[in-house]
């Protein structure tokens, strides 16, 4: 679990590379920005944070089904973009159950956690191309790094 300070700086990084990887596309800007906020409140639930509310529940609810499946760049590249939520869906669960594997398993744990990343190169591509895409990919590495937990 994160602390307040880690969460804006994280924040600060969501931030820039949803900008970069969507270009001036608003409708992927919107996408990627209700994915990331989906994903942190299921987190915090998952981690069991105390300061999760019923309104931040429904706001899961809310964006699952409602306002992504009815945002226009998820609708023109819902084919591709719904598999990367099964893959990313899947990763971050079996990260969770192998957290309390051996240090193997905490190290491929450490790494699958943040599989919900990928989806930013593939915005890249579909909104400006195969360049930008590798530009992200680049990106996402070390921005998103972490050291292993004890």
């Amino acid at each position: 679990m994160s602390s307040v300070e880690e969460r804006k700086e994280n924040n600060l990084k969501v931030d820039f590379i949803i900008d970069h990887a969507a270009g001036c596309n608003k409708d992927a800007i919107e996408y990627l920005t209700l994915l990331a906020q989906a994903v942190r409140i299921i987190d915090d639930v998952y981690d069991e944070v105390e300061t999760v509310t019923q309104d931040e529940l429904l706001t899961v609810i809310e964006v699952l089904f409602i306002r992504i499946p009815s945002n226009k760049f998820y609708r023109e590249h819902q084919d591709l973009l719904f598999s990367q939520h099964v893959s990313m869906w899947n990763a971050w669960e079996i990260s969770n159950v192998l957290y309390s594997g051996d240090d193997l398993d905490k190290i491929y744990a450490h790494v699958l956690r943040d599989y919900v990343n990928e989806i930013l190169p593939v915005v890249a591509l579909i909104t400006q191309g195969h360049a930008k895409m590798k530009e992200i990919n680049s990106l996402i590495r070390p921005l998103f790094k972490k050291e292993l937990e004890k």
